[in-house]
């Protein structure tokens, strides 16, 4: 099952948190997530100027297990 970019973009912002550098230098990050039950997702983000981390990518990651 194919999932909307609002669907991604609400999930990743969900789990964000955890994934967040302690380094505060670090402009950009990546991660990976399962929508349960099989739907594995990478996402981008980068930090704007205010210090707020945006989505800037996703795809859908087919090759994970």
């Amino acid at each position: 099952m194919k999932h909307s970019k609002e669907q991604i973009e609400a999930t990743a912002n969900a789990i964000l948190p955890h994934f967040i550098p302690k380094n505060t230098e670090e402009k950009q990050l990546s991660f990976h997530f399962t929508i349960p039950p099989s739907s594995n997702y990478k996402v981008g983000y980068e930090k704007d100027a205010k210090g707020n981390w945006k989505l800037t990518s996703y795809e859908a990651d087919e090759n994970r297990d």
